[in-house]
């Protein structure tokens, strides 16, 4: 069993919806209690 968790589709266009608004990597971490890595990764994958 690894020790990473796993986010379905949906919810990392949702996270990649709400940066696109103007939500800050930082503010998508606190709110859905992700870690920095998550919020980055998925974030630039739309954008690079």
């Amino acid at each position: 069993m690894s020790g990473f968790k796993r986010y379905d589709e949906d919810f990392k266009q949702s996270l990649v919806n709400l940066y696109q608004t103007g939500k800050t990597q930082t503010e998508l971490c606190k709110y859905y209690g992700v870690s920095g890595s998550v919020a980055k990764s998925e974030t630039q994958k739309h954008y690079l």
